[in-house]
């Protein structure tokens, strides 16, 4: 008899581990109701599998009848993040950007469609405006991070990203296939990528890629504002120097020893909107 995925498939693993990544997106304590929501479960699937998540320490449960993520969840997060050393290498340059800048860093890696946060630096005068935090994911196709890491990746990805449906988030999203294609190809030209309040609307962000030793694109960094702060800055094009130079200083940490010319190219490419 030939094995199949589904012979080993468990449902009961994959509604648990389903449970626990709903605090990923639905924030740091739940309700019953809300991961029944979230996963989709029957609220008697849900309890019986919090109570087993409950008993070996994943989840604990608060005075308000809400869930958090227990300290076996937060000792297993922690050996992974021990694990990244591109976070460890990558956070010394990302606090002295946040200290030049006074604005939010962020560093992301890919995820087919979406990129995770691996570590965000609060700017200096940061007003809570942004729903980012480490962990949690945005889609590709309208963040500065996102764009950065699919215009720099290989082309089948790219492809799969732009044959997915690409939603809107604001009236400024890209949404049609052959203009984020053309948009990509741009930021692949110059190295760098914008959001003029695609994912967020009073949100700007600029994000650079940081390469390892084979010279591929493995993550990537960003500064985060909002508008009335982050666009002087981009038509200046010092920011985007900034963003690029740390990035350029993190892939050196990682083996990238290729030299690229400098990527500014006047106040139009900082400042289109397309």
């Amino acid at each position: 008899m030939v094995k199949t995925e589904a012979n080993y498939r468990i449902r009961s693993v994959e509604r648990a581990l389903g449970i626990l990544e709903a605090f990923v997106e639905g924030g740091p304590a739940l309700t019953l109701s809300q991961i029944c929501r979230a996963t989709g479960l029957t609220p008697s699937t849900a309890y019986r599998l919090v109570a087993n998540l409950v008993r070996v320490g994943y989840l604990a449960p608060n005075e308000r009848s809400e869930y958090r993520l227990g300290s076996s969840a937060l000792r297993l997060a922690g050996a992974a993040l021990a694990q990244l050393d591109l976070r460890t290498k990558a956070v010394p340059a990302m606090g002295r950007l946040r200290d030049e800048t006074r604005e939010t860093v962020h560093l992301a890696i890919l995820d087919d469609r979406r990129i995770i946060y691996l570590e965000k630096l609060e700017g200096l005068h940061a007003i809570g405006m942004m729903g980012s935090r480490v962990g949690r994911t945005a889609p590709v196709h309208c963040t500065a991070l996102g764009k950065v890491l699919v215009a720099m990746g290989d082309d089948a990805h790219r492809e799969r990203v732009l044959r997915d449906k690409l939603a809107p988030h604001t009236s400024r999203s890209i949404t049609d296939p052959d203009k984020l294609r053309a948009h990509l190809a741009e930021i692949r030209e110059r190295g760098y990528a914008l959001d003029w309040g695609e994912f967020e609307n009073e949100v700007r962000c600029v994000a650079a890629p940081i390469r390892d030793h084979t010279g591929n694109a493995v993550a990537a960094i960003s500064v985060s504002g909002p508008a009335q702060r982050m666009e002087p800055e981009l038509g200046a094009g010092t920011l985007i120097s900034r963003v690029v130079a740390a990035a350029d200083e993190i892939s050196r940490t990682l083996g990238d020893s290729r030299s690229r010319p400098t990527v500014w190219s006047g106040p139009r490419a900082a400042g289109s909107r397309r």
